[in-house]
């Protein structure tokens, strides 16, 4: 029993602690005091790409973290972070971004096994929400080229390397990228403009 001017081992087997269970707790605990001691980031990531730190805070939880953000993964990131795109253009294009979420049309990393909603009260509206953001996203796509409207979708929601999705409008005295980044920037100040953002 500890003294009472004594602190008590953190790292001392707990009462009703069965031995491997104060093992595999310790274990934990120099895991955690290892992952705390290494970088968000590796080295050899952080000499190849262009990350920015940032901290954030979580809305719901109201948490607050260091975050590590890799400015070069898409185009749009890296033009934002180079000043090529406008205030204006991001709102469309964060717009845009929106709408093929709330359509259901976002990329998802894993498999979606049965109906879950998150964040909403009631399984109408998250219908409701599908069927507008659908409407709002074929209105809009109907406003623009088709070959360019790709372009801009393969960029800004697909995240394709701007040369691989310039490409697709043939070749001409300006490269791929510069193409692409020319149609990213104009479709999304039409959209600002046309969607009164």
């Amino acid at each position: 029993m500890a003294k009472a001017g004594q602190r008590k081992d953190p790292n001392a087997r707990q009462p009703g602690e069965t031995y491997w269970q104060h093992q595999s707790r310790l274990a934990r605990q120099r895991q955690e005091e290892r992952d705390k001691a290494q970088p968000i980031v590796p080295p050899e990531a952080m000499r190849h790409g262009s990350y920015e730190r940032r901290f954030v805070t979580n809305v719901e939880t109201n948490t607050k973290a260091d975050t590590v953000v890799n400015r070069g993964g898409d185009p749009v990131s890296r033009w934002e972070a180079a000043g090529r795109l406008s205030g204006n253009q991001m709102v469309a294009i964060a717009h845009m971004q929106r709408i093929w979420r709330l359509a259901g049309l976002e990329q998802r990393v894993t498999a979606n096994y049965g109906e879950r909603i998150g964040g909403v009260g009631s399984s109408e509206r998250v219908c409701l929400n599908e069927i507008e953001a659908r409407q709002d996203l074929h209105r809009i796509r109907a406003e623009y080229p088709p070959a360019y409207f790709n372009v801009f979708e393969n960029v800004c929601r697909f995240g394709h390397a701007a040369g691989q999705a310039g490409e697709a409008l043939g070749y001409g005295s300006r490269s791929a990228e510069t193409r692409a980044h020319q149609i990213v920037c104009m479709l999304a100040d039409m959209i600002y403009d046309r969607e009164r953002l």
